[in-house]
């Protein structure tokens, strides 16, 4: 019966790369055998690829995948009667020699030598996946694309974000890194029927609901600073539990409410 159904997904798959889609399919075979490719050549040294190594090149140049359609045969896998768990992320791909490449941007990438400004030039990624398992590392990557130059990570993930619900059968609950933590990806995402848990920088600053207006001058924007990194700043929190988790130990969760950026 797996079998069966592993059958049905891959030669759906395969009929919805169009273009040189038998070289594709078999460098996507080669990809998921290869656990260490160092350049794409090794790529055609693999059993599945059956092919010589120009078809590597000439699959990536000719292939045309349908992405919306791929992304639907994948959705058509999540079972439907649990809320799907959705994680979306901002990679750099680092191209710093390559000077002919074009739509190069500059992006943030971490560095271990203090001083050193936290960047590099190449291209950024957008991607949103499924993750299927409480624990482990599998993810299925519902949406994977670049961001161009004339593009920036918000705008991206909000356009990613409301391709995916629109054929997701559950309202799903999406997992954020500090980098959409502010107040444009917030308001961008407010209609799209997804529940968002974000993760927020320690050092940011949120603000409480505004007092009423006293009748004198401009009415006040914000309330009383909330920081995070601050515990004398915040107000009392509304509800707390506290749990025991078996790796991290015992955890507190608050719940706060009328906080805005």
């Amino acid at each position: 019966m797996k079998a069966d159904k592993l059958k049905a997904f891959r030669q759906a798959a395969y009929e919805h790369l169009t273009k040189a889609k038998d070289a594709t399919f078999e460098l996507t075979d080669a990809i998921l055998f290869t656990r260490h490719a160092q350049c794409l050549a090794d790529l055609s040294l693999s059993p599945v690829f059956r092919r010589s190594w120009p078809s590597v090149y000439e699959a990536l140049q000719d292939c045309r995948p349908q992405r919306n359609k791929l992304m639907r045969l994948y959705i058509e896998q999540m079972p439907t009667d649990v809320r799907p768990i959705l994680a979306g992320d901002h990679t750099v791909w680092p191209r710093e020699d390559a000077q002919t490449l074009q739509e190069r941007t500059v992006e943030h990438q971490a560095t271990a030598v203090n001083g050193n400004r936290p960047i590099t030039i190449g291209q950024g990624y957008s991607t949103i996946a499924w993750i299927p398992e409480d624990s482990g590392s599998w993810a299925i990557p519902l949406r994977h694309e670049r961001i161009t130059s004339w593009e920036n990570p918000i705008n991206k993930a909000v356009w990613q974000l409301k391709q995916v619900c629109k054929y997701l059968p559950t309202r799903p609950i999406s997992l954020w890194d500090s980098e959409y933590g502010c107040a444009p990806f917030i308001l961008k995402t407010a209609n799209i029927p997804a529940d968002k848990l974000i993760r927020l920088r320690s050092n940011l600053c949120l603000w409480t609901a505004p007092p009423s207006y006293c009748g004198k001058g401009r009415p006040r924007l914000h309330g009383n600073k909330f920081k995070l990194n601050d515990s004398t700043t915040w107000t009392p929190a509304i509800e707390s539990v506290e749990v025991a988790h078996p790796q991290l130990g015992q955890l507190r969760i608050s719940l706060w409410q009328d906080l805005h950026f």
